[in-house]
């Protein structure tokens, strides 16, 4: 079983299903099918992790961003630099898809 680590700011969001996938940079590529969401400070989330795509930001699609959370390409931007400080839009995402069970 695959687990993956969020910052307890998407917690609500991946419970309540508003937060279906997560962008990841240079991480090890989840297995399909069973997993964890897991947070510092709040209980873990069960989820079935469906989907794993690479992409660069660039290539972003406004559905995959939604799917992320986030209501802009910009929105996103930023929260990814935050964790990613270094990123390029042209450097390669892992997106993985994932709903809460």
């Amino acid at each position: 079983m695959s687990q993956i680590h969020f910052h307890s700011d998407f917690y609500e969001a991946i419970k309540n299903g508003n937060k279906t996938q997560t962008a990841r940079v240079d991480e090890p590529i989840p297995e399909l099918g069973k997993g964890e969401a897991i947070f510092d400070d709040k209980p873990s989330i069960e989820i079935h992790i469906t989907k794993v795509t690479h992409k660069s930001f660039k290539e972003l699609t406004i559905e995959e961003i939604k799917k992320d959370g986030f209501d802009s390409k910009e929105e996103l931007w930023s929260v990814l630099l935050g964790f990613y400080p270094e990123l390029k839009q042209t450097d390669h995402l892992i997106l993985i898809e994932f709903e809460a069970v």
